[in-house]
């Protein structure tokens, strides 16, 4: 006599039992060893915590406003983007006879982003030449605001 016996046959699959252990160990792994670029900005100088007490008025500053439309003021005299290079020749003037003379860069947030680097561009110039750092500045939205109160 023959018996009948139900064979059942088990489908094939693959054990992914320890599949999200492998991703977490993987994971894991690139983030320590992967060497994570650090995006450079404009470098610049800020003072010595020792220089606190001395305090800086505002015009004895040299105040640089950048404005929409390729004009900038110095020390409110205008200027075109085309008289740039002037601001090397000023600015150098000035900070023959003071040396430590800050330098406040206020930039319109309308103004072309290009504007600003090429005036950055000529302090960078007159830092390189004459072999010193400069002291720049680029005052927050409330230090521009209280500057402009301070000349009306």
């Amino acid at each position: 006599m023959a018996m009948n016996l139900d064979m059942k046959k088990e489908k094939a699959e693959i054990p992914t039992a320890s599949m999200a252990d492998i991703a977490f160990l993987l994971i894991v792994f690139f983030m320590l060893t992967t060497v994570f670029s650090a995006n450079k900005g404009m470098e610049h100088m800020l003072p010595p915590k020792d220089d606190v007490d001395d305090a800086i008025e505002p015009d004895e500053a040299i105040y640089i406003v950048i404005f929409p439309g390729g004009q900038f003021e110095m020390d409110k005299n205008s200027y075109s983007m085309s008289q740039v290079d002037q601001i090397y020749e000023y600015v150098n003037t000035k900070v023959q006879a003071n040396p430590r003379k800050p330098i406040i860069i206020h930039t319109n947030p309308e103004a072309p982003y290009g504007d600003m680097v090429a005036v950055m561009n000529q302090l960078k110039k007159l830092a390189t030449h004459m072999k010193q750092d400069l002291a720049i500045t680029i005052p927050s939205k409330d230090e521009a605001e209280r500057y402009q109160e301070y000349n009306q």
